[in-house]
C-alpha cells in the first residue's frame, strides 16, 4: 500500500530520497517489461491539473509522486499531515544516477534543447565513471521524427527514461506512448538537464533547506514571476477548501 497524501486531487508519495530511490528499482525489477510512470508534482502540476481534466487524471495513475515543491509541503501542513521530505527533481534524477553508476541500471535522457542533455551526460560521467546513460535526444523533435525517437528508445529498452519538456508536456507525452515504450520506468525531468549541463545553477545548501529555492530562482530568472503568481492563488484554495484532498474533476 503506497503512504500518500491528497492535495486538490493529486496524491503525492510520503518517501525520503533513498525510499523513492528503493521504489524505483522495486519497479525496474517487476517482470513485465511495462513502462510505469513517476511524477514530481509541485504547485504549478497541482493548479494546471485543476483546470485540465485529462492531465489531472494522468497524475492519478503513477507509480511514484515525489514531493517537489515548497508549496506541496505547505499544503500537507495545512491538512495537518507532513511528508518526511521535500524531493527535488534533480535529486532524484541524481538518486538514479548514482543507483546506476553502482549497479549498472540503464538510462536514456530525452529532452530539453539541443546538445544540452549531451553535455548533462558527459558532465555526469566525470563524476559518476560507471553510469549507464544508453543515449540522450533533444526535445524539439517534429511529429515525424517523433517515431524514429520512440524506436531508438525501444531498440536500446533502457531500464529508465527520463523525459525533459517541460510540463504538461512531459507527462502527458509519458502517458500517451507508455504502451508504446519499451522501458521499465519513464519519469518527468523538468529543467534537470540545464542543472546537469551547467546552464543554470541550483540555489546554495541552505537556501535548499529553508525552502526558498524558488525565490532564488526568481531572483535570477525574473521571467519566472508569471508562473509563480500560481502560488498565492494555489495557498488560498487549498487554505479555504471544506475537503483539501478533492480536485475540481473528483
Amino acid at each position: 500500500m503506497r503512504d500518500t497524501i491528497t492535495i486538490l486531487g493529486v496524491p503525492i508519495d510520503r518517501v525520503t530520497r533513498n525510499e523513492a530511490g528503493t521504489i524505483t528499482e522495486k519497479l525496474i525489477k517487476e517482470s513485465n517489461k511495462s513502462c510505469k510512470m513517476i511524477f514530481a508534482p509541485n504547485v504549478e502540476f497541482i493548479m494546471y491539473a485543476q483546470k485540465d481534466e485529462e492531465y489531472f487524471k494522468i497524475l492519478k495513475q503513477s507509480s511514484l509522486s515525489t514531493p517537489d515543491s515548497i508549496g506541496v509541503i505547505i499544503g500537507a501542513k495545512l491538512q495537518k499531515k507532513s511528508f518526511k521530505e521535500r524531493i527535488p527533481g534533480q535529486s532524484y534524477f541524481r538518486k538514479i544516477i548514482e543507483l546506476s553508476n553502482e549497479k549498472g541500471y540503464s538510462i536514456y535522457m530525452l529532452g530539453g534543447k539541443p546538445e544540452i542533455a549531451q553535455i548533462a551526460k558527459e558532465n555526469l560521467k566525470k563524476l559518476f565513471p560507471n553510469v549507464n546513460i544508453v543515449g540522450t535526444h533533444h526535445g524539439y523533435f517534429s511529429e515525424n521524427e517523433e517515431k524514429e525517437v520512440i524506436e531508438e528508445i525501444n531498440r536500446l529498452q533502457p531500464n529508465v527514461l527520463f523525459v525533459a519538456l517541460g510540463a504538461p508536456k512531459q507527462e502527458k507525452w509519458i502517458y500517451e506512448h507508455r504502451n508504446e515504450l519499451k522501458v521499465d520506468v519513464a519519469t518527468g525531468q523538468g529543467g534537470t538537464y540545464d542543472y546537469e549541463a551547467g546552464r543554470i545553477k541550483r540555489a546554495p545548501i541552505f537556501i535548499q533547506k529553508i525552502g526558498m529555492e524558488w525565490f532564488w530562482r526568481l531572483c535570477r530568472e525574473p521571467s519566472r514571476i508569471k508562473r509563480q503568481l500560481v502560488l498565492p492563488v494555489y495557498l488560498f484554495k487549498v487554505f479555504f477548501a471544506k475537503d483539501k484532498t478533492k480536485g475540481k474533476f473528483d
